[in-house]
C-alpha cells in the first residue's frame, strides 16, 4: 500500500509535465498554422483581383458565398426595382452587376453585399435586416433582383408567372 502511495506524486508530476508540454506544442502549432494561412491569404490578395478574391476565398467566419439562398457568388444580376441601401445609395432598376459574396454583421443586423460591375473592382450594397430599414429587400429578393446568368453555383430557378 505504501508503495502505491509513494509512486502517486511521480505519476501526477508526469501527467502535469505532459499536459504542459502538450499545451505549449499546440499553442505554437496553432500560431504557426495561423501565420501560414495569413501569408497565403496575403499572396492571394496580391495575385487575384478584388472581385476574384471576394468571390472565391473564405477569409472570414461571417462571409457567405450566397445571400438568402437566392443570390450566389458569380451570378450576373439585374436590379428590377429601384431601392436605397442603408447609407442612402440608390440602386436604379436596370443596373447590372456580378454578385461576389455577403458578410453578416450580427451586432447591426446588417448585410454587406459585395458586387462588381466589371469582375475586377468591388463595391458594396449595405442592407439592414430591420423592419424600419431594408428588411423588405432582404426577404423579397426576387422583387428587387433578377438573375440574368448563374455563376459557378448552378441551380434550378423557378419562375412564377401567369398560367
Amino acid at each position: 500500500m505504501y508503495g502505491i502511495i509513494s509512486v502517486l506524486p511521480f505519476v501526477f508530476v508526469f501527467i502535469g509535465i505532459f499536459t504542459v508540454i502538450y499545451i505549449i506544442y499546440t499553442t505554437i502549432f496553432e500560431k504557426r498554422r495561423e501565420k501560414m494561412k495569413n501569408k497565403e491569404m496575403d499572396k492571394l490578395r496580391e495575385t487575384l483581383s478584388p472581385y476574384e478574391f471576394e468571390s472565391t476565398q473564405k477569409n472570414a467566419v461571417n462571409k457567405r458565398f450566397s445571400f438568402m439562398e437566392y443570390l450566389y457568388s458569380g451570378d450576373y444580376i439585374k436590379v428590377i426595382k429601384t431601392f436605397k441601401d442603408y447609407y442612402g445609395f440608390t440602386h436604379e432598376a436596370g443596373e447590372n452587376f456580378y454578385f461576389a459574396c455577403a458578410y453578416f454583421l450580427p451586432y447591426e443586423d446588417g448585410y454587406t453585399l459585395y458586387i462588381s460591375k466589371d469582375k475586377i473592382n468591388v463595391n458594396a450594397i449595405y442592407l439592414q435586416d430591420r423592419p424600419e430599414t431594408q428588411k423588405e429587400i432582404c426577404y423579397n429578393l426576387k422583387k428587387y433582383f433578377e438573375i440574368i446568368e448563374q455563376g459557378k453555383f448552378k441551380r434550378e430557378i423557378k419562375f412564377y408567372g401567369g398560367g
